[in-house]
C-alpha cells in the first residue's frame, strides 16, 4: 500500500527565491527574441531550470556555487555549455536554432475520408483505484502524460483535453509535447510549434487546449506519449504552496508516464489520467 501511494502522490518541495540571484537570459541568435520555457541543466547538481515567459532565468547564489557550468540542450535549438558568473548585471546568452529538427512538412492523402477520432481517456474517473496527483513546487521541470495507441493513422490534432479536479495555484504556466514511443516510454520529441497555455485558480474540469490552426499532424507512428510539462508556478497571496489535483485510475493496457526532470528516466505506470486528444483521422 505505501508503495502505491509512492506511485500515485507526486510531491516537491516548495521554492523560495530570495533577493541573492542572479538573472540570466536565454534568447535566439537568429530573431534575438526571448526563449520562453526554456530548460537548462546545471549538471554539478543535478538541477535542471525553466525560464519565465521573458526567457529569464533566476539563480540563487544561496544554492549554487560560481562559476556555474551551465549546459543548454533546448528542443529545437543546438546544444550549448556556458560558464555562468556571479555578478549583478543580467546575463544574456544567444543559441541557435537547430535547422536538423524542423518540422516535417506533411501532406494530407488525397480523396481521404476524414473522421473525427479521440484517443486516451476521456472519462473524469475510473479504473482500479483512484489517486491525487499534485506538484508543489513554484517552478519546475515536472512532466507527465499519457501513451496513446493511434494504430498508424494520418491525423491531424485538433484539441487536447485535460480534465482537474483542483487547482489551488494563482497560476500556472504549462506546455504539450508530443513524443515518439519506443519500448512503451516516450523517447523523441515530434518536431511541431510550441503549444503554452495558463491555467488559473477557477480552471476546474476539462481544460481545453485547441491547437486546430497549427495544423499538427502526425503519421507513421503506432503509439504516441502526449506529455504535459509544467513549466511555471505562481503561488496565491499569503501561501507557501499550491496544489493541482488529477484522477488517477489504476488500469490494465494504458501507461500513465512522469519525470520530475530532463535528466530522469521516464517512469512508467499502468494506469491513466484524464487526459486525450481530438483528431482528423484521414481514412
Amino acid at each position: 500500500m505505501k508503495n502505491s501511494l509512492l506511485l500515485l502522490f507526486f510531491t516537491f518541495s516548495t521554492q523560495i527565491i530570495t533577493a541573492q540571484n542572479v538573472k540570466f537570459q536565454l534568447n535566439d541568435n537568429q530573431t534575438k527574441d526571448p526563449i520562453e520555457f526554456a530548460t537548462i541543466l546545471l549538471p554539478d547538481y543535478k538541477k535542471s531550470l525553466t525560464s519565465n515567459e521573458k526567457g529569464i532565468f533566476v539563480i540563487d547564489t544561496n544554492k549554487y556555487k560560481f562559476p556555474l557550468k551551465v549546459k543548454i540542450d533546448h528542443f529545437g535549438y543546438d546544444k550549448k555549455e556556458i560558464i555562468l558568473q556571479n555578478n549583478n548585471s543580467l546575463q544574456i546568452t544567444f543559441i541557435e536554432p537547430s535547422s536538423e529538427l524542423l518540422q516535417e512538412l506533411i501532406i494530407p492523402p488525397a480523396n481521404a475520408k476524414i473522421k473525427e477520432r479521440t484517443y486516451g481517456r476521456t472519462s473524469e474517473g475510473s479504473g482500479i483505484g483512484t489517486g491525487e496527483d499534485s506538484a508543489y513546487n513554484s517552478n519546475t521541470s515536472y512532466e507527465f502524460g499519457m501513451v496513446m495507441n493511434i494504430k498508424e493513422k494520418f491525423l491531424k490534432v485538433k484539441k487536447i483535453h485535460w480534465h482537474l479536479e483542483g487547482f489551488t495555484f494563482n497560476r500556472g504556466y504549462f506546455s504539450v509535447y508530443f513524443y515518439e514511443v519506443k519500448n512503451g516510454k516516450p523517447s523523441k520529441r515530434i518536431p511541431h510549434q510550441n503549444i503554452n497555455f495558463i491555467l488559473s485558480h477557477k480552471s476546474r474540469g476539462w481544460n481545453i487546449i485547441n491547437i486546430e490552426n497549427m495544423d499538427l499532424y502526425i503519421s507513421g507512428h503506432k503509439k504516441i506519449a502526449v506529455i504535459i510539462k509544467q513549466q511555471k508556478i505562481e503561488l496565491q497571496e499569503n501561501k507557501s504552496v499550491g496544489s493541482f489535483f488529477q484522477n488517477i485510475g489504476l488500469t490494465t493496457g494504458s501507461s500513465f508516464v512522469t519525470r520530475s526532470s530532463p535528466d530522469d528516466e521516464w517512469l512508467t505506470i499502468p494506469a491513466s489520467i484524464p487526459l486525450y486528444i481530438t483528431v482528423d483521422s484521414y481514412e
